[in-house]
């Protein structure tokens, strides 16, 4: 990939604006496609390097793109406990009605037990 081998070159060159930059753009490309925990870490390390370069602007850009990555993730996280959640009572109100068939069946089968030996 063409930005990967661009921070490669920035690092050999010592070029920290390139390297943030790259770092930035790695992070972009990875939370497009999803992947929010890679994507934080390149934009943290964008943010940490435009700090050091005192480049303010990216700075900020990659402040907001990880506060912004980091909300995805614990989003996902809310959103699949929320699935776990619903899917453990759907599974509790089978078993619930599961339950309260057999005891109707076997109320039935006492009630016509008892019309027998009557």
């Amino acid at each position: 990939m063409f930005v990967e081998r661009y921070l490669e070159l920035s690092s050999e060159l010592k070029y920290r604006k390139g390297e943030s930059g790259a770092f930035m753009q790695l992070g972009e490309i990875l939370t497009q496609k999803g992947d929010f925990d890679q994507g934080t870490k390149h934009f943290y390390r964008a943010m940490k390097i435009a700090e050091e370069t005192d480049d303010s602007e990216l700075r900020e850009a990659a402040k907001v793109n990880y506060g912004m990555a980091n909300a995805s993730i614990k989003w996902g996280d809310h959103v699949s406990s929320i699935l776990r959640n619903i899917e453990g009572t759907n599974q509790a109100m089978d078993r619930q009605e599961d339950d309260d068939e057999i005891m109707e069946r076997e109320e039935e089968e006492e009630q016509e037990q008892a019309a027998a030996h009557q």
